[in-house]
């Protein structure tokens, strides 16, 4: 009973700080985001390992073949045929997940000063008109190499396979309208670039909250 406890729990806070990384960074991240930002990516990563390591440990026995059997039964009751192999996918999201955090903590984001324009002066701007209620934040964003935007796509693959696809209950019940969420926030950034490169205006004004 605990390890299945155990197994089920730490997957599901694995994917809710998942979904709050995602969500942070394509709403609106203030200045301390980014160091924010990176513990809970830590986090989540730990909670993911922790669930791999009690999947094993209490499902699997420590045998590779039964994981793989387990993954091909899973497989073939949600989409009708076994895939064993899948287990890999799994194998590859651990990995890469971890050496992602690794690279973040080795080379930590290195933030510029938004421009006084982004704090201070007139409130007026023509682009707010048309773009959604949701501040830039290209500002605060480091610049991200095309490797790591490889490496999340795999990730966000995965975790939906996971999260929807591959699960039922209470965490598809979460997952869907988190997933639904992280689409709508996704939604809106593209539409304010696009609004903000078609007027070729500044960004509106910017008001981060007080730090605490």
């Amino acid at each position: 009973m605990v390890g299945s406890l155990l197994i089920k729990w730490t997957i599901r806070l694995s994917l809710i700080c998942y979904a709050v990384y995602l969500g942070g960074w394509l709403y609106a991240p203030n200045r301390r985001w980014p160091a924010t930002s990176r513990l809970i990516w830590t986090f989540g990563c730990v909670l993911f390992d922790v669930h791999v390591l009690c999947a094993f440990h209490f499902r699997h026995h420590w045998s590779h073949a039964a994981a793989w059997r387990h993954t091909a039964e899973r497989t073939h009751e949600m989409l009708g045929f076994a895939f064993g192999d899948g287990i890999f996918f799994s194998y590859l999201f651990l990995a890469l997940w971890t050496a992602d955090v690794l690279w973040l903590w080795a080379r930590p984001p290195v933030l510029t000063e938004p421009p006084a324009s982004f704090t201070s002066g007139s409130s007026t701007n023509p682009v707010q008109a048309g773009a959604s209620p949701m501040p830039p934040s290209q500002h605060l964003m480091p610049q991200t190499p095309v490797w790591r935007i490889l490496v999340h796509l795999f990730l966000l693959f995965i975790a939906i396979n996971g999260a929807v696809v591959f699960e039922a209950g209470p965490t598809r019940l979460v997952g869907i309208p988190a997933l639904l969420t992280l689409a709508g926030l996704a939604g809106c950034r593209v539409y304010n670039r696009h609004v903000f490169t078609k007027t070729k205006c500044p960004l509106p004004e910017v008001r981060y909250p007080a730090e605490v």
